[in-house]
């Protein structure tokens, strides 16, 4: 409008009074144009997210084929620790081919198992061998000091054997972390769906 009240180009008044409607439509377009704005840092944030599930998920996938790739090699340790114990526990004489055999089974034990796992094996060997040992000398020699040497150590192999079958502690709770898959949980942004 003009300062004397005049009206320019001849506008006629319906026109004057649809100036609210165009306030009215430029608000829209400012909250569309808002919208706008704010939707690309949300699809943004979206792509974040769906990434990082993907990357979680792909690290529990590297994770479960690892373990599937060596759970038969390690189970077959397993059994072989398993029969060679119960070997020991039913007061065979071993001969020398199945300690042997035994110690072949689980050389790879240091590739499959951590090493307290691969020391507890070799150290498991030693024992038996040596109660084995010390039962054949046993036979073989008279009544006397030497007898009663290998006696204690018989003894003392023995007990440590016996209590490798305790199911708190004895053989199986060491094999366990490596013929059970325990993933961690997810955190929880990456726990849906």
């Amino acid at each position: 409008m003009r300062p004397n009240g005049a009206v320019p180009y001849n506008i006629p008044d319906a026109a004057l009074n649809g100036t609210a409607s165009m306030l009215n439509c430029s608000l829209l377009q400012k909250a569309l144009a808002m919208l706008q704005a704010l939707a690309v840092p949300a699809i943004a944030a979206v792509g974040v997210w769906i990434a990082a599930r993907q990357m979680v998920i792909a690290d529990e996938k590297l994770k479960i084929d690892a373990f599937d790739r060596q759970y038969n090699r390690r189970v077959a340790v397993y059994e072989a620790t398993r029969e060679f114990l119960r070997s020991a526990y039913d007061k065979q004489n071993l001969s020398e081919a199945q300690i042997r055999a035994y110690a072949l089974r689980t050389l790879d034990a240091q590739f499959l198992f951590d090493d307290g796992l691969y020391r507890y094996l070799r150290e498991l060997l030693r024992r038996v061998s040596t109660f084995n040992d010390a039962n054949i000398s046993i036979e073989n020699l008279a009544n006397g000091e030497r007898k009663n040497a290998y006696l204690r150590l018989r003894d003392e192999n023995e007990n440590w054997i016996r209590q490798q079958g305790d199911e708190r502690t004895g053989f199986a709770v060491r094999f366990e972390p490596f013929l059970v898959l325990n993933l961690p949980k997810r955190p929880w942004w990456a726990r849906w769906p």
